[in-house]
């Protein structure tokens, strides 16, 4: 304490800090339109000086922003690693395969849920906005010319996109939630995966329902869009099997249980391969597709908008995001206002049941208040990590309870930065398209279910990462 007594923090000025920071961010958000980064900094500088107030040194606060940061050193380096294999998997022809095999198995009547099927297969390796943006936008235009209302293709665009994002290792969502619980990815995934295919399947015996009672007309619609998407595909990239040996390299890795940085960086180097043996470029062409991102230069707008994406550099954005979020919770945590802020609400909570419930509400919450996804994720993340330690939730349990409550429900808000993202780019008001996003509502109450249907065993106190 460097010979400074600590005054005791009230909930009431944990409170002050937590308000101005919701303040700033919703007014950026939502009024202004800009990234929650430099709002968040000013929530930094609040919490800092809130802890000042208390008696602690500039020392001590910035031992917590440090140890903040340093926890979520591993996620950084994973979504550097992800940046490098998504423009190479691109430059490959990998993400261009996958979603010529969803497109082949399109008809008017299975539009619906291969609308969601295709968005799951493009968002597990481009992530939700890039599916959105590319092939949801596309699959509308194929929705309204068959006549299906356009919140409920929307709902299955988005559905199959936050899917594709909750059960991929390569999405920043998963990864963030990764590094708030203290856990590998991978096993994120794997104890995400249940409760996030039970909701998905039910999701899409919705959407088969629906399909059936919508596809009887357009059917020559659909060919011919598909056809066209497919002539582009095939005009631009080589489309084969051999081109999916990157994506079979990292399903090994995992089933081996390698960790989650070599295993991205096997997987970029077999796509940075594949480019240059299958694509034919050169390979100054494929270090840059790993570092700056793919440049798709095939003349068809939708194709050089799906596939211009990847790269290190794409990835500094949300890593300053992290970066930020973690030096907050750490200046929160060393002095001691997240004790104040967590004690009154977790008193009467005595289950891993009721934390996790808790845990979910708070994200939506959260969604609605500090509308983005990220701190929907990273704030309830940090408020109740010792409570998951005590009722003997283990990281990777932690993290997929944060993804089923935070990353899911975000486009549901209409004034959530994804919530105005896919309206922005779907046309369709969160309001309107809300209640055919099934998937959203959906795996937040799977998830909790699943901890009281299956409780965790409290004999056993889990090892991290476990």
């Amino acid at each position: 304490m460097q010979g400074k007594k600590h005054k005791e923090c009230k909930a009431y000025q944990a409170w002050i800090t937590v308000i101005f920071v919701i303040f700033a961010v919703f007014t950026a958000i939502v009024v202004y339109d800009a990234d929650p980064q430099v709002p968040l900094v000013f929530g930094c500088l609040a919490a800092g000086l809130t802890g000042y107030h208390l008696g602690y040194s500039w020392e001590e606060i910035l031992d917590g922003m440090i140890h903040g940061i340093t926890e979520s050193l591993e996620a950084i380096l994973i979504l550097l690693m992800i940046g490098m294999l998504v423009g190479s998997w691109i430059a490959a022809g990998t993400v261009p395969t996958l979603i010529a095999f969803g497109l082949h198995i399109v008809t008017a009547r299975t539009f619906l849920p291969a609308a969601m099927v295709i968005c799951l297969l493009t968002a597990f390796a481009i992530g939700s906005w890039g599916a959105i943006g590319t092939m949801g936008l596309a699959l509308m235009g194929i929705g309204i010319s068959i006549k299906i209302p356009l919140p409920l293709t929307a709902g299955a665009v988005i559905s199959g996109a936050y899917m594709g994002e909750v059960i991929s290792p390569l999405s920043d969502a998963t990864n963030l939630a990764a590094a708030i619980a203290g856990a590998d990815v991978f096993r994120v995934v794997k104890k995400t995966a249940p409760a996030a295919i039970a909701a998905g399947l039910i999701s899409l015996v919705f959407y088969t329902a629906a399909g059936l009672h919508y596809g009887n007309n357009g059917a020559e619609a659909v060919s011919g869009s598909i056809a066209s998407m497919l002539e582009s595909l095939h005009g631009t990239f080589r489309i084969t099997p051999l081109t999916l040996l990157p994506l079979i390299l990292i399903l090994l890795c995992i089933l081996a249980k390698i960790p989650a940085i070599p295993s991205m960086l096997f997987g970029a180097i077999a796509g940075m391969a594949e480019a240059f043996l299958l694509q034919g470029y050169d390979p100054g062409e494929v270090l840059s597709f790993a570092c700056s991102g793919y440049v798709c230069r095939s003349g068809n707008e939708l194709m050089d908008t799906l596939f211009t994406a990847g790269g290190m550099e794409a990835m500094l954005k949300p890593v300053s995001m992290i970066l930020i979020a973690m030096a907050f919770g750490g200046i929160m945590k060393a002095t001691k206002q997240m004790d104040a802020l967590v004690s009154p609400i977790v008193s009467h909570i005595h289950t891993a049941g009721s934390i996790t419930a808790l845990t979910v509400v708070t994200c939506v919450f959260m969604n609605t208040i500090l509308p983005d996804q990220y701190l929907a994720i990273a704030v309830p993340g940090q408020m109740y990590s010792e409570e998951f330690k005590k009722h003997s939730l283990s990281t990777s349990e932690t993290g997929a309870v944060l993804l089923g409550g935070g990353a899911v429900t975000s486009p549901l808000i209409p004034w959530n930065t994804c919530g105005m993202y896919c309206m922005a780019i779907l046309q369709v008001r969160p309001a309107e398209y809300a209640p055919y996003a099934v998937y959203g509502i959906l795996l937040p109450i799977v998830v909790i279910l699943s901890v009281f249907l299956f409780p965790v065993n409290k004999g056993n106190r889990l090892k991290k990462n476990s």
